[in-house]
């Protein structure tokens, strides 16, 4: 219960930090190299944008945040607190 509680305070606590799901994006691509293109229409795909919405990329970066680790080669590796906590 403490795990979520704290869970749900950082969630809390990035969307004061994040005005708007483009700020969310531009932090993806600079963080992770995410392409933005992926969390808005395109002419081929009309539905990616109603899947993405602010809180789903915001939950998309706090997951990517708490397990994934960038190595000082830029390599990303699963985070130990990932591989303890979630077993």
């Amino acid at each position: 219960m403490i795990f979520f509680l704290s869970l749900s305070i950082k969630i809390r606590d990035m969307k004061n930090v994040f005005n708007s799901k483009l700020e969310i994006v531009e932090a993806l691509q600079a963080e992770y190299g995410e392409n933005p293109k992926g969390f808005y229409n395109t002419p081929t795909n009309k539905s990616v944008e109603k899947f993405w919405t602010y809180n789903r990329c915001l939950q998309y970066l706090f997951k990517l945040r708490r397990d994934y680790v960038r190595t000082k080669h830029g390599k990303m590796l699963r985070s130990f607190y990932e591989n303890v906590y979630t077993k």
